[in-house]
C-alpha cells in the first residue's frame, strides 16, 4: 500500500500529464474546432482541476492549478506570459472554493463564479496597464469573460460524471 504522500505525488503527476495532454490535443484540433476549441479544452481542463481535488487533494490540485497556464503557453496558447500567474490564481480559486465547500455542487457554482470574477477583473486591469495589439486585447477580453464561467460549470458537470463512474477512492479516504 502506498503512503498518502506518495499517492498525492503519483496522482498529481498523472492528472497534470492528462491536463497537459488535453491542452496539447486542443492545439492540434484548433483548425478543426475553431472557436469551439476554447470551450472544449477549457471544460476538460476545469474538469481535471476539480478531479484533482478529489483524487490528489488540495496540495496536488494547487500544483496543477498553477502549472497548467504555463503548459498552455508551451502548447501555443496566445496569452501574455505576465498574465499567467493570474490564470493560476483563478484556477486556484476554483479548486480552493470547491475543496472548502466539500466538493459539492455549491463548490462548483461558487468556485466558477469567483474564478470568472477574478479573471475578468484581472484581465481588465492587466490590459489597461499594457499596450498590446487591439486584436489580442479583444481576444483576451473575450477569453477571460463569460467563457470562463461556462467552462468552469461544464467542467463541474464532467467532474460529476467522471467521479460517479470511477471507483477510485478519494485521497482523503
Amino acid at each position: 500500500m502506498l503512503e498518502k504522500g506518495t499517492k498525492v505525488i503519483a496522482r498529481t503527476a498523472i492528472l497534470l500529464a492528462l491536463t497537459a495532454a488535453i491542452q496539447i490535443a486542443g492545439r492540434y484540433f484548433t483548425s478543426f474546432l475553431g472557436p469551439m476549441n476554447m470551450f472544449i479544452v477549457g471544460t476538460l481542463v476545469n474538469a481535471c482541476l476539480l478531479i484533482s481535488v478529489e483524487y490528489a487533494g488540495i496540495k496536488g490540485a494547487s500544483v496543477i492549478a498553477f502549472v497548467t497556464p504555463f503548459t498552455a503557453v508551451l502548447t501555443g496558447a496566445p496569452v501574455p506570459i505576465p498574465f499567467l500567474p493570474f490564470i493560476g490564481i483563478g484556477n486556484f480559486i476554483l479548486v480552493l472554493v470547491f475543496y472548502l465547500l466539500k466538493r459539492r455542487i455549491y463548490g462548483i457554482g461558487v468556485g466558477a463564479i469567483l474564478k470568472f470574477s477574478f479573471l475578468f477583473a484581472s484581465v481588465a486591469i492587466f490590459l489597461k496597464m499594457t499596450s498590446l495589439p487591439a486584436k489580442l486585447v479583444g481576444a483576451l477580453y473575450f477569453a477571460f469573460s463569460w467563457p470562463q464561467i461556462v467552462t468552469a460549470l461544464l467542467g463541474g458537470v464532467v467532474y460529476l460524471a467522471v467521479t460517479r463512474v470511477l471507483k477510485v477512492k478519494s485521497i482523503d479516504e
